[in-house]
């Protein structure tokens, strides 16, 4: 984890951030000045016409300064970029090629989606294997854009197909991958109830489910597809198994490039695809209550300093560790000390949740996955978990089983987080520390 430095101001930037501030000054003063003069100095006075002419310069300057950065900058900027990446790398350009990311890690610190919904006009339209973390950390946003009259169109496997048991043996007979789709699926009809139950937007678009049988042959993001605007985000290569990390490409519209290949695959994958009826998308049964936390923001942890819980933070990640589905590597801050690197650290987190009293016994699955850097301890309800869970950097997370340690009311899993000491630790980065997490809950209304 990196240490945070603060550092001395940056003239350049300050100007640069103020600049339209500055020009309207400048103007201001070279105006005022010029008005100024005749007041304070006679017309006979041999400084009048210089101050004058001066002050005057000075307005111009004020008013060429606010016209550019208003109106040019931006377009400046943007033609000798563009001029550039074609004397770089012409072949990029010529496709259409924005960006390549060599794993949905790099690709994330990149883009987000928050920045690449933002300018969207009609449509978002994304597909992959289970869409678990669109489901998750991407509900509200996907929810907003409904309702402000965007199209949202969502395309994920269908549970039921014989290519989700392969998948499912491939990756070691482990159900995780199954839990994942039929979670999204079970979020999404709820995300699809909300937009039904809000009445104050009447020009809301649709959300529209649908499922594929087939093994994928790419994951991607679509914004305003076909339009000359549009941007689509997509895997390079076909699908190799869900612990090979795949590389992907960012793709403008522009003429004979890749964007045109990218949406006619998306397309045809659309087109092979069926609408999620409403008993599919509930796939155990429509009583079926559905509780998903995952690590972020609304994990605690324990600030000794204040003897109080506090709000954990997202953490720096280490380029060996691996995430999981809807879910962000925390800690007490974003980074750590030079200090904590060497000598180690011992830290508290929470996550607690409520159920309804005689449920306990409804229940039907209650699965955590973890992984942590170093180790962690785990108590579900006061109850702990006689083993060490680690594994930042395994193919596979742990799968914790805790059905059975759930209990009618409030619950509390807490975890207990450390991180080894490392004493020629040269900085933070020497000796990251994290923790990441999610919980699926399922239990009969």
């Amino acid at each position: 984890m990196q240490k945070s430095t603060k550092s001395g101001p940056n003239i350049r930037e300050w100007v640069h951030d103020r600049i339209v501030i500055l020009a309207i000054s400048i103007f201001v003063i070279g105006g005022g000045v010029y008005i100024a003069a005749d007041h304070f100095l006679s017309s006979d006075n041999i400084w009048l016409h210089p101050i004058k002419e001066f002050s005057l310069l000075i307005a111009l300057i004020g008013i060429v300064s606010f016209g550019y950065e208003v109106f040019l900058r931006d377009l400046t900027f943007r033609q000798y970029k563009q001029a550039l990446q074609e004397i770089l790398n012409p072949d990029a350009v010529r496709l259409g090629i924005q960006g390549i990311f060599k794993n949905r890690s790099e690709l994330g610190s990149a883009t987000s989606f928050e920045g690449l919904f933002k300018k969207v006009k009609k449509e978002i339209f994304i597909g992959g294997s289970s869409l678990l973390s669109i489901s998750t950390s991407s509900r509200e946003l996907l929810k907003e854009n409904v309702l402000q009259g965007i199209n949202v169109k969502l395309l994920l496997m269908d549970p039921d197909s014989p290519v989700v048991e392969l998948i499912t043996k491939q990756g070691g007979g482990k159900h995780t991958f199954l839990n994942e789709i039929k979670t999204s699926l079970l979020l999404l009809q709820k995300i699809q109830d909300e937009i039904e139950e809000t009445g104050e937007y009447p020009g809301r678009a649709k959300l529209i489910v649908h499922t594929y049988d087939t093994i994928p042959s790419h994951s991607f993001i679509s914004v305003d597809s076909g339009d000359s605007t549009g941007v689509i985000i997509a895997d390079i290569g076909p699908y190799l198994g869900r612990s090979t990390p795949r590389p992907s490409m960012m793709v403008v519209n522009k003429k004979n490039g890749m964007y045109d290949y990218w949406q006619e695959m998306n397309d045809l994958m659309w087109e092979k695809s069926k609408p999620v009826k409403p008993a599919s998308a509930k796939p155990l049964e429509s009583k079926t209550k559905t509780l998903l936390f995952s690590s972020g923001r609304e994990t605690d942890f324990y600030d000794i300093q204040t003897e109080s819980w506090q709000s954990a933070s997202i953490a720096q990640m280490a380029p060996s560790w691996r995430t999981i589905k809807g879910s962000h590597w925390i800690w007490v801050r974003e980074s750590a000390t030079l200090e904590e690197a060497k000598t180690g650290s011992q830290n508290k987190f929470r996550v607690q949740f409520n159920i309804p009293p005689g449920k306990q016994t409804s229940i039907i699955r209650a699965q955590l996955l973890l992984r942590s850097d170093d180790v962690c301890h785990i108590t579900v309800n006061d109850v702990g978990m006689n083993q060490e869970f680690g594994g930042s950097d395994y193919p596979d997370p742990f799968i914790i089983d805790i059905d059975k340690y759930i209990i009618g009311g409030k619950n509390e899993i807490a975890f207990e987080l450390i991180s080894f000491s490392k004493p020629n630790a040269e900085s933070p980065d020497d000796n990251r520390t994290g923790l990441i997490y999610r919980l699926h809950i399922e239990y009969l209304e």
